[in-house]
Order: C-alpha cells, then structure tokens, then sequence
C-alpha cells in the first residue's frame, strides 16, 4: 500500500475523524486523550515526536509517537500508536514502528510501551515483554543494534 509517514507539527493539521471514531469503537481511548490533550504534549520537545501515516488522498491510517519516560532520562515511551482496522497486517504498522524505533533511538538507550492487545506485533519487532508502571513491553538499543545487523 502506498503511504507516507510524516510528523506532526500541528495537530488540527489532520482529519483525526476517522481514526477517533473507529479508535473508541474498539475502545482504544488513548486517541481520544491523545486528541483532547494536544495542546499539553504536543510532541515537540527534544526526545518527543508524533507520526501520522497518510493515504495518498492524505487519509490519516495511523498515528504514533514517543517521549521521554517520566524519571527516567534514557528511556523513552512509544505512545498513542493506533492503525486503522481495514489497513491493518498491510505493513502499515510495521513501517510506522521502524520510523518511531529508529528516530527515538537517537536520543534514548531503551524503550517501553504498554500495550494489552497487540504482543505478537511489538514482540516481532524485536520488543520483549517487561513489567513496571504501565509498562509491558521493553527494546534495548543495544539488543536492537545487534539484533538487525
């Protein structure tokens, strides 16, 4: 499937629509928080970013980020990552996650997300499970590096 992946810079930039109604359909409210709250994490701070991925009629397919773990400098979270239901095993969310992956990388040693639905995805791309405060996934810089040489 054709697509781009581009970072957001400004957020009502998009046609959320879409995203947010199927989003809380499935129940997944971290769309509709990450919506509601944009103007406080706005994914611009160094160590921080917002990805969409786009159609090329500029449909909003996916979306995801990471920032910075609270009280833990070298760490970084993957949040708010969502793929549409009808484009979803198309490489949509792989291609999104090497983007998130690789760019977080450059400012953060480990990464960790929370995630109760998606374990055989995150696990495929290298994550393994791990525990902490809303924490269930783990990838090491390191353990990366090494894993994709």
């Amino acid at each position: 499937m054709e697509m781009t992946i581009e970072r957001v810079n400004d957020f009502d930039g998009y046609n959320w629509l879409p995203l947010l109604a199927k989003s809380s359909q499935e129940e997944f409210m971290f769309v509709e928080h990450m919506l509601r709250n944009r103007r406080q994490e706005t994914f611009q701070a160094t160590g921080e970013a917002m990805f969409v991925v786009l159609s090329t009629t500029n449909q909003v397919l996916a979306c995801g980020g990471y920032m910075k773990q609270a009280g833990q400098p070298a760490t970084g979270r993957i949040r708010h990552v969502y793929v549409l239901p009808e484009v979803r095993s198309q490489g949509i969310g792989t291609a999104l996650l090497e983007k998130i992956i690789a760019e977080a990388f450059l400012s953060y040693e480990k990464l960790v997300l929370y995630s109760e639905q998606a374990d055989p995805f995150y696990q495929g791309l290298g994550f393994v499970p791990a525990s902490g405060e809303k924490v269930t996934h783990m990838l090491d810089k390191t353990s990366f590096a090494n894993a994709t040489q």
